[in-house]
């Protein structure tokens, strides 16, 4: 799934004598091939199976499990305080070849002392709070364990990546002030290729229910393979702080925001009000709202991609979002470090550079959350895209807007009135627009 862009080599003496356009067309001349590997639009971090479409045989587009198994729900209660009171840092740094946000999590001993925070990857294509050190399993005490455990693979038909671990209930302080009483988490007993390494510890999914199950507990051995997941949860799990939003009777909304440089401190989580009454929100002009979907995923429906270059502008209008099929899904995944387009739209912007042309401004539309409002229109300078390495090739006809979204535009998630709203942020530059260019479908 976290398939990054292989880092392209240059002399500094060669990049300082080209233009920021030139220099990103070179890069793609010579080196698109290693930009745009697959990578599967099955991006959200799911449950074994993932390869199939989430709709069950009752019709019902969530987990087929969740409608034959009578499942309960693991979930957490409330917070010690309003959350609407919380902004969270989030620190910025690499991991897995490219930019993630971090989030720090404590969890509390059963003797009430507050272990060593834990960094983890703030995800909104995930739904699991885990921990990758399982010493914090005996810290804090048998009588958190719950008879469940977790047990997820990511990045189907590629290297081994996943963890299986017990689901433990307990009190979680987050940075920012914020404790959470009875969250339900997991603390990872076997591990391959998870954010456990290089600064992070664990994962903080934020994405819906339907990603993430709970299986009757059995110990799964020291190793993680792709055979290694239980085929039947018993349970769905809610994590703990999307419990109390969903739940509360609060503002349900969270609002992510970046500055696109890596450090700490350089991105925020918003909880409830303070998602609209922050800095970010009230600086920036409105972009538009769109429609979202809450099938697991923060899953959006584009309604055309364009990229508009010198006197031309290439149209794809039939994309087809499906948020019930891994190859046709479109998401917003602040844990995938790119903008995964699909592979026609990427050839374009390869024909583009060999043509030796600027490679203009790629404009993505998404479908309003009003009926009969105009698209929300969200626009990226590609030659930026393209040498910062946020860009590369989906696996299908999906699109995931990673991580690089967020660098140019402060989002807010309304749960309740499943809305995105989009804010344009001030470290952006667009290539001007050309006037009145003519319009040719995009390859396929």
């Amino acid at each position: 799934r976290r398939v990054a862009p292989r880092p392209v080599s240059a002399t500094p003496a060669a990049r300082s004598a080209r233009s920021p356009d030139a220099h990103a067309r070179a890069m793609v001349a010579g080196t698109w091939g290693l930009l745009a590997g697959p990578l599967a639009v099955c991006a959200a971090l799911l449950l074994q199976g993932c390869g199939e479409d989430l709709t069950g045989d009752s019709g019902s587009p969530v987990a087929a499990t969740a409608a034959a198994t009578n499942s309960t729900t693991v979930a957490s209660d409330i917070f010690e305080a309003h959350a609407s009171e919380y902004t969270i840092p989030l620190n910025a740094r690499k991991w897995g070849g490219g930019m993630r946000l971090a989030i720090s999590v404590s969890p509390v001993a059963a003797d009430g002392q507050v272990l060593a925070a834990q960094e983890l990857l703030l995800d909104t294509g995930s739904s699991t709070l885990a921990f990758c050190d399982p010493r914090i399993a005996s810290k804090i005490g048998k009588d958190a364990a719950l008879d469940y455990m977790s047990c997820n693979l990511y990045n189907p038909g590629g290297v081994t990546t996943g963890y299986w671990g017990r689901f433990y209930k307990g009190v979680l302080d987050v940075q920012g002030g914020m404790q959470i009483q009875d969250g339900v988490f997991s603390v990872m007993t076997a591990e391959k290729s998870m954010p456990c390494t290089r600064g992070f510890q664990g994962i903080f999914g934020i994405a819906f229910e339907q990603l993430d199950m709970a299986f009757k507990y059995a110990d799964l051995g020291p190793n993680m393979s792709k055979t290694a997941c239980p085929k039947e949860p018993v349970a769905d799990v809610m994590q703990p702080m999307m419990k109390e939003l969903k739940s509360g009777s609060g503002v349900k909304q969270l609002g992510i925001h970046w500055s696109g440089n890596e450090g700490e401190t350089e991105g925020t989580l918003y909880l409830e009000r303070s998602a609209t009454s922050n800095p970010h929100y009230s600086a920036g002009p409105l972009v538009g709202e769109a429609s979202l979907g809450e099938l697991g995923w923060y899953d959006i429906s584009i309604a055309e991609i364009a990229i508009s270059s010198a006197s031309k502008s290439w149209v794809a209008s039939d994309l087809d979002c499906s948020p019930t099929s891994t190859k046709k899904s479109c998401i917003m995944d602040t844990g995938t470090p790119v903008i995964a387009l699909p592979k026609g739209v990427i050839a374009l912007i390869e024909e583009l550079a060999q043509q030796q042309v600027p490679l203009g401004s790629l404009t993505i539309k998404l479908q309003p959350a009003q009926a009969g409002a105009s698209p929300v229109a969200l626009e990226f300078d590609i030659a930026a895209l393209v040498e910062r390495q946020w860009i590369q090739a989906s696996d299908g006809a999906g699109v995931i807007l990673g991580l690089p979204l967020w660098a140019s535009y402060y989002t807010v998630f309304d749960l309740e009135a499943k809305k995105a709203v989009f804010v344009l942020t001030g470290n952006r530059t667009l290539s001007p627009a050309a006037s009145a260019p003519a319009k040719e479908d995009l390859p396929p």
